[in-house]
């Protein structure tokens, strides 16, 4: 395939249009209609079903960006090594996850790997699951922590971790002393839950079905921080979170963490994903084998009782 060919399919894929692919281009929209034409036809394959309003990817043109994309990084990485850039300049790996990670978690974790590796700087996107998995899938990050249900295609997922949704309280609670919970047990106190689209709250909101019951949050908010402050400072709140978004923070609040044994609540897990099929470089490397050596230590760390 000639580079000209992916230069014009990978800019009708990002834009969703010919027409706006041709006016970041900077040519007429035709030109870009013969150049998708012609890629299609040399496949053999429909990289793109035509809508009234624009353009959408096939599973084909799909799995096509999935190379361009790639493409661009690997070959971007090898004239960075021809240059001597990775010898004389600092490395820079960007991370994307969601507020359940980004809060102390995975902070935590740069800022020990940062003290021994000081060739290497950081920029970390806080969004939510879905948005890190297409920001690695798209290459516009190195690696995506994300709570998932599923993998997307174009990713290739290099650890799995269990992320249980539990109940945070305070350790005076009257539900503190016990080793587990359910749903059922939440009824009669205040709850401080994530906003309405999150995998947190789906996940409850199933088990609350299951259950047979309807509980409402007192208090909704999307960052783990609010739910925190609002356990922290309400002897009576309960707030949903996994034990890893607050690993290190429990205890040293007064907190406990209670497993809560509804099954869909043992759904969700925590991935670590980088773009499927890429050759990472070696800092890149090294970072994910430290964090992944830090993820079963916090998954694992008992709760304060």
């Amino acid at each position: 395939m000639q580079e000209l060919n992916l230069r014009y399919f990978h800019s009708v894929a990002k834009t969703g249009s010919l027409s706006a692919a041709a006016q970041e281009l900077h040519v007429a929209v035709s030109a870009v209609s013969r150049q998708i034409t012609n890629l299609e036809q040399r496949l053999g394959l429909a990289l793109f079903v035509r809508q009234p309003r624009g353009m959408a990817l096939t599973e084909a043109g799909e799995r096509l960006l999935a190379y361009a994309l790639r493409n661009e990084l690997e070959l971007a990485g090898v004239i960075d090594e021809m240059r001597g850039i990775q010898k004389r300049q600092q490395k820079t790996l960007r991370i994307a996850c969601p507020d359940g990670m980004a809060w102390h978690f995975l902070p935590r974790i740069i800022a020990r790997f940062a003290a021994g590796h000081p060739d290497v700087d950081f920029e970390l996107k806080v969004v939510d699951s879905a948005q890190a998995s297409a920001l690695v899938k798209q290459g516009d990050v190195d690696i995506a922590l994300t709570f998932s249900l599923s993998v997307d295609i174009g990713i290739r997922v290099v650890s799995s971790h269990g992320a249980a949704i539990g109940a945070l309280m305070a350790s005076s609670h009257p539900l503190a002393h016990k080793s587990t919970l359910s749903v059922k047990d939440l009824a009669d106190y205040p709850l401080a839950l994530a906003d309405a689209g999150s995998t947190v709250r789906y996940l409850f909101d199933v088990a609350c079905r299951l259950a047979g019951i309807r509980l409402c949050a007192r208090v909704a908010g999307n960052t783990l921080g609010v739910i925190y402050t609002l356990v922290s400072e309400h002897a009576s709140m309960v707030g949903l979170c996994s034990v890893i978004s607050v690993s290190g923070k429990v205890e040293s609040a007064g907190l406990v963490h209670k497993p809560l044994t509804d099954p869909p609540l043992a759904q969700r897990s925590l991935q670590v994903q980088v773009m499927a099929e890429r050759q990472l470089p070696a800092h890149i490397e090294a970072f994910m084998a430290y964090l992944d050596g830090q993820l079963p230590a916090a998954e694992a760390r008992p709760t304060a009782s």
